[in-house]
């Protein structure tokens, strides 16, 4: 039997959850995320539970933004499941100054170090006993000096990370608690809250591709995106670029340290494109140091109705020549791709869920 990735995304909204399946008989997996809320409730819990999974070799919260840290809280508070984790990594307020983290030695350590942190996630790692990033013996999760520093292995798995490096974790030390909060972690709006009207498709007209493909690159100024834990997996041949929400400036530069150039693009099978397709984290240059097979996004096109149209239009002009561009969700934000004539004139193909499945795919790389 050989060796494959299967990647599956599931329904988070407008955020990402996805389980990165390797392995024949002996299957591992890695979680990346976990949407919101409603993304481990109604979703990712029964997966886990129908599938039998009850190891996890690494489990990965990029950063602490609602859409991708709220599901998570409640996988680490969920006592229905018993899961082992091998490694959590998670970049929280001690790592964004460099320190380390260590697992308590009993619960009243746990006390005084989780009201300390002043996070519930962080407390329900600890309360866990979960490994807390322990490729990194417990300091941040950041891209060192060093292309030796940054490549981890797990069995047959390889990581390469690429993001943070300690100056887009440095610029969120000031905003931590307000980006916390705005992630979820103070308990607040509902996971419905985001719904998009029906008169927002209005105004969209005619598109001109190439037109909005050569729009003047914008970078995104979130810090907390910029503290987004990204790294390329590679298993078997394959390999797979996981960019969580990070900034193209530091994605470009790691993968110009890994030598990829225009001329000698990095080989992918699969680029998990960033920010849900946001045109601030997507730009011509970076698309130009990959030849990517397959690009994944991950929305359902609420609150900021994503993908949007500058960095689809990018993917489609200067993306990798007959690829294909999967969606976890049919959306008035995806459906507008899956033109006909756009194909044929960009050479692309498209792929979305089926009609009774909207939010989940699942790609099978062997």
């Amino acid at each position: 039997m050989s060796k494959l990735f299967e990647i599956t995304l599931f329904p988070a909204k407008e955020g990402d959850c996805i389980l990165i399946g390797y392995g024949d008989d002996d299957k591992k997996y890695i979680l990346i995320d976990a949407g919101r809320a409603w993304t481990y409730s109604h979703a990712l819990k029964e997966y886990l539970r129908e599938s039998n999974i009850d190891t996890l070799e690494l489990v990965v919260v990029t950063h602490v933004d609602r859409d991708h840290i709220d599901g998570m809280q409640k996988f680490a508070e969920d006592r229905d499941l018993t899961i082992h984790v091998k490694d959590f990594w998670f970049n929280t307020w001690e790592h964004l100054h460099g320190n380390a983290i260590e697992v308590p030695a009993n619960d009243e350590d746990m006390e005084e170090f989780g009201a300390k942190m002043g996070e519930n996630l962080s407390t329900q790692i600890l309360k866990n006993n979960w490994p807390w990033n322990k490729q990194f013996n417990g300091r941040p999760v950041e891209v060192g000096d060093t292309g030796a520093a940054n490549e981890i292995q797990l069995g047959d798995l390889k990581l390469t990370l690429i993001s943070p490096d300690r100056q887009k974790l440095d610029k969120m030390t000031s905003i931590w608690e307000k980006e916390c909060k705005k992630a979820g972690i103070v308990p607040g709006s509902s996971v419905e809250d985001y719904a998009v009207s029906d008169n927002d498709d209005e105004g969209m007209g005619a598109l001109d591709i190439d037109e909005l493909a050569d729009t003047p690159f914008e970078k995104d100024g979130s810090a907390s995106n910029g503290t987004s834990i990204a790294f390329i997996l590679e298993y078997n041949g394959n390999r797979i670029l996981l960019s969580g929400d990070a900034h193209a400036d530091l994605l470009i530069d790691c993968l110009k340290r890994l030598g990829a150039t225009i001329d000698n693009p990095l080989q992918l099978d699969v680029f998990k494109v960033p920010h849900h397709g946001s045109s601030y984290n997507l730009s011509i240059e970076l698309l130009a140091l990959m030849d990517c097979k397959h690009y994944l996004v991950s929305t359902n096109g609420n609150y900021f109705k994503h993908p949007d149209e500058i960095a689809m239009a990018r993917l489609i002009k200067y993306g990798t020549p007959d690829s294909t561009l999967h969606f976890n969700y049919r959306s008035q934000f995806t459906t507008l791709w899956d033109s006909n004539s756009w194909k044929s004139d960009y050479q692309y193909k498209t792929n979305y869920p089926e009609i009774d499945a909207d939010g989940y795919l699942m790609l099978r790389i062997e």
